[in-house]
């Protein structure tokens, strides 16, 4: 396993912590702010540090690599939507979305580690 690829696993078990946490206020009916501010800052801080290796996989699966990269700016911009949802009083939207967040979030933690990662690690 490369260091990239461990270090984005250990990124990825803090992240999926955080997402618990979301996923039971939603489970709840509200959006806990805190718990989703955790997981959108988490995620955007993993993403940054996953550029590098998207570039990497560019360069043997330019397609896996824009998959994935896709899935990140989708997440991050439904984090921006639910930020704007929360700050119109819009508290049914930033739910919905939520739920969004949880579901792409999950999707892309699980196809990179099931599929991409090794993969990957092949060489």
């Amino acid at each position: 396993m490369t260091p990239a690829i461990a270090a984005s696993i250990e990124d990825h078990r803090a992240i999926e912590a955080a997402l618990d946490r979301l996923a039971s206020a939603v489970a709840s009916g509200h959006l806990d702010s805190e718990a989703f501010r955790n997981s959108r800052d988490l995620l955007t801080r993993h993403y940054e540090r996953e550029s590098g290796f998207l570039a990497a996989l560019a360069e043997r699966d330019p397609a896996l690599a824009a998959k994935l990269s896709a899935q990140h700016d989708e997440a991050l911009e439904i984090a921006a939507q639910i930020e704007a949802s929360l700050a119109a009083g819009q508290p049914a939207d930033a739910l919905y979305l939520a739920r969004r967040l949880l579901a792409i979030a999950q999707h892309n933690i699980i196809e990179e580690e099931r599929d991409v990662f090794p993969l990957f690690a092949k060489g």
